[in-house]
């Protein structure tokens, strides 16, 4: 698991303001050197930002892949919502549309991570 992402992923979390990020920053931040622009690329991340929120999801925390956004719209991709759906959340497509998961994940990661004693314990 890439835990420079995790770790700046947590950190975000625990900021007051500017709590998401895009791909291509959280590369750039994280010193992946990935082009968004390019399909291999956004599939490693995507593929980086998979196994993070599995860990999460494993240990019963909120998908820290939340805090993820495309850089046009500002909303999670499609790889966040059929992640969901796998790890048993519900259709991907219907939870897109919604609109409220995605928001919900983002208000529990940051809930989560700002309590210090989880910061502690699970970083």
């Amino acid at each position: 698991m890439n835990t420079r992402v995790r770790h700046y992923l947590i950190d975000l979390a625990r900021k007051r303001t500017n709590q998401t990020v895009t791909y291509q920053k959280l590369s750039d931040i994280c010193a992946l050197r990935l082009n968004m622009s390019n399909q291999d690329d956004r599939n490693t991340l995507a593929d980086i930002l998979r196994e993070i929120s599995i860990f999460e999801f494993n240990n019963n925390r909120p998908l820290l892949s939340s805090l993820v956004l495309r850089v046009g719209d500002n909303y999670e991709g499609d790889g966040f919502f059929k992640l969901a759906e796998h790890l048993g959340f519900g259709d991907w497509q219907l939870l897109r549309r919604e609109g409220t998961f995605d928001i919900e994940q983002i208000n529990a990661c940051i809930n989560f991570w700002q309590n210090d004693s989880h910061f502690i314990e699970f970083r």
